[in-house]
């Protein structure tokens, strides 16, 4: 046997004696394939991560074991997720093209089963549905989850309407002028319109139009407009403005009602310029609290940049009750709803969470493959 052989042997041999002594008891060969099954009611300690483009991740968000119990795929990055608190199923808007991005277009509606993560079933839309990033509106529920209602832009906007147990859309509802759909009353919904109204549309059962109605302008587009992202509490949506007021619409009627405008920031806060700012800008929680991502030397442009504190209102006193300042600026944030909430912090990096009551860090959940903003969904 070469020498230079006999040496490489020897050493492996060494290397391999090495090991066994450092790790007497090695791990078992785990089964191949390991398929595991999911509640069927996941827990509120569990959010769905919105990866805009790559997957819907779900992480187990109150475990220092950082666990990802699963993903759902996005073909496109506008894919918009509805998890049903009333059937076992998640519902995920998606578009593809058949040449990968060009060519003839399909959006459609897959069905999942919350257990497997398998899909159970898909509906086709006439599309097409606004492709736009990731946020409220854009695939809603309303009629006690029966209806499902996308956004579409073409760029004409309109609704479409589809009936998720049924398996079938029951028509379109053309809204000139107006953008999103938030669920409203038994059976409709409210776009937010350029006109700084409000439109909302009543349905029947059928999904068939049967009233509208608009209210008075109230959204200062010029100089004070709302953000899209809202805190909803009893039935009422508290929508942030980039100049740190709340515009409230109280839409638990047949017609969305406009609630007076209230201030977030004092006038020292005002003079330091403190104001919302960065993508999921608001949250609740269930004790009615709204959580606003603030921060300061706001100015023309800024709405998107990352807040270092998050600030938590009692909307019925309109008056803060805490200030809770982050580990690293966010740019996204939402809180589970359990009985111990956790305030959910997207940053460029990963995701932070804190205890919400107290604001005390309680651990950072890298997300690998994340480049952009994202939704963050806790489970009801």
């Amino acid at each position: 046997m070469p020498a230079r052989l006999s040496l490489l042997l020897s050493t492996v041999l060494v290397a391999n004696l090495a090991v066994a002594e450092e790790f007497p008891n090695p791990l078992p060969k785990e089964p191949i394939p390991n398929v595991q099954t999911l509640p069927e009611h996941y827990p509120t300690t569990w959010a769905f991560l919105d990866y805009s483009g790559a997957r819907f991740e779900l992480r187990n968000v109150g475990s220092d074991a950082h666990e990802a119990k699963g993903n759902l795929p996005a073909r496109e990055s506008t894919a918009a997720l509805l998890v049903s608190t009333q059937r076992p199923e998640i519902y995920l808007a998606d578009t593809v093209w058949s040449r990968g991005s060009f060519g003839t277009r399909t959006d459609f509606i897959d069905i999942y089963d919350p257990k497997t993560l398998t899909l159970k079933g898909e509906i086709v839309l006439p599309g097409p549905r606004g492709l736009m990033s990731p946020r409220e509106g854009t695939f809603t529920f309303t009629d006690s989850e029966r209806l499902g209602l996308i956004f579409n832009f073409t760029p004409g906007s309109a609704v479409t309407v589809v009936d998720l147990v049924g398996r079938k859309v029951l028509g379109k509802v053309d809204i000139p002028g107006c953008s999103l759909a938030y669920p409203t009353g038994e059976r409709g919904f409210t776009a937010l319109c350029q006109s700084g109204t409000a439109l909302t549309v009543r349905l029947d059962a059928h999904g068939k139009v049967v009233g509208r109605s608009e209210t008075t302008a109230f959204n200062a587009l010029d100089n004070d407009p709302v953000f899209t992202s809202s805190a909803l509490i009893n039935k009422v949506r508290y929508f942030p403005t980039m100049q740190g007021n709340v515009q409230s619409l109280d839409l638990s009627g047949n017609e969305a009602k406009v609630l007076p405008k209230w201030s977030l920031v004092s006038p020292e806060e005002a003079a330091q310029h403190w104001a919302p700012g960065g993508w999921q800008v608001s949250a609740t929680d269930e004790k009615r609290l709204m959580y606003v991502l603030m921060h300061p030397d706001a100015r023309e442009g800024s709405q998107k940049i990352p807040g270092p504190e998050v600030w938590v209102f009692d909307v019925t006193s309109q008056k803060r009750v805490s200030r809770l300042r982050l580990v690293r600026p966010g740019v996204s944030i939402a809180v589970t709803l359990n009985s111990e909430p956790m305030l959910l912090v997207q940053t460029t990096t990963g995701l932070d969470v804190y205890n919400a009551g107290t604001g005390a860090w309680l651990r950072t959940l890298q997300l690998p493959g994340l480049n952009t903003r994202m939704l963050i969904q806790p489970i009801h």
